[in-house]
Formats: C-alpha cells, structure tokens, sequence
C-alpha cells in the first residue's frame, strides 16, 4: 500500500500527540510532576486514543477516523475540564477556544481519513 503525504502526516502528528501524553504520564506516575489523579487519567486516555490515531492513520484502517475522533473528544474534554481540576480562573474562555479548534481540527482529519480509507477500498 501506498501512503498518501496527508496520511503519514497526520500518523506523525497523532505520534507525537501521544508520545507527549505518555511522557506525561510516566513523568506524572515517576514523582516529577505533581498532577492530580484525574488529569494522568485523562492524558493516559489521549495516549491510548493518539497511539491507535497513529496506528491507524499509519495502516490505513477504516477506524482510524474514529480513534481521531476519540482521541479529540478527550482532548477538548480534558481542556475544559482543566479550569475545574486546577483552578485556572480567568484562563476558562481560553480553555473553551482552546477546546474548539481541537475539535475542529479533529473532524477535519477525521473527514480526511475516512475519505482515504474509503477511496483505497473501493480501488481494491
């Protein structure tokens, strides 16, 4: 199979997005961040869901739109949620807009992806 430019593009991206989420993690879990319990639980959720992004994208999979999807839904949770688990005060509209443009990107590399999963099957 050949891999499109956009393809490996976004396997790159989610890649690193969840190489941060995991680094996250491990450094949370290792005594080198104080975060709470609540947000190492989410970043591992956004580890899981980049990596099958990744993984996904990578192969080609008809899935991989959904873990796109699973993996902004959680990031844009976790976004908003962040005013509430650390206190941010005024930063919440930012967080909101912050949250939005994830989602946005989101469907737009959901949409691509399932696009070319749908054109690389019917040329099967």
């Amino acid at each position: 199979m050949r891999r499109k430019p956009g393809q490996i593009a976004l396997a790159l991206i989610y890649a690193l997005l969840a190489l941060n989420a995991w680094a996250q993690v491990f450094l949370a879990l290792g005594g080198e961040l104080s975060d709470p319990p609540i947000l190492i639980g989410l970043q591992a959720l956004i580890g899981i869901a980049g990596t099958a992004a990744a993984w996904g994208a990578w192969a080609g999979t008809r899935w991989a739109s959904y873990a796109v999807v699973i993996h902004g839904v959680i990031t844009a949770t976790m976004l908003v949620s962040l005013d509430p688990i650390l206190g941010l005060g005024e930063a919440r509209s930012r967080l909101f807009i912050a949250a939005a443009a994830v989602l946005a990107w989101t469907f737009l590399f959901a949409w691509y992806l399932h696009r070319l999963t749908r054109r690389s099957e019917v040329s099967q």
